[in-house]
């Protein structure tokens, strides 16, 4: 009977530290979504204000971004850097591609070029 309490109890606590470990691991990924997408936005800004990302878009971008980091994670120390390096082109081309307008696209290299300077 003891053994059956302790073992119940014992699973409890690593169930709850377990899962407060992955409570953690997507905020810190979602704070770095939003890290990179607010770097993106201010590359725009900095080109162009008026062409600021539209919420609907720092959303999808978000989106995806969140959806590449958790893929990288996923493909750890198993993964070659040339698996990686597609993981991460097929996001950056569906942000490119499919959520930003060429306006912001070229609002964004004009803002880069401004920071390099």
């Amino acid at each position: 009977m003891k053994k059956s309490i302790y073992l119940t109890v014992l699973f409890v606590a690593l169930s709850t530290v377990t899962f407060s470990q992955s409570k953690k691991a997507i905020k810190k990924i979602e704070s770095k979504a939003t890290q990179l997408v607010e770097k993106l936005n201010g590359e725009i800004i900095a080109g162009d204000k008026s062409l600021a990302l539209s919420d609907e878009q720092v959303a999808s971008i978000k989106k995806i971004q969140i959806d590449r980091i958790t893929g990288l994670r996923k493909l750890g120390k198993e993964g070659s850097e040339e698996d990686k390096k597609k993981w991460n082109r097929t996001h950056y081309q569906k942000i490119y591609k499919e959520v930003l307008t060429k306006e912001q696209m070229k609002a964004r290299k004009k803002g880069k070029e401004k920071k390099e300077e």
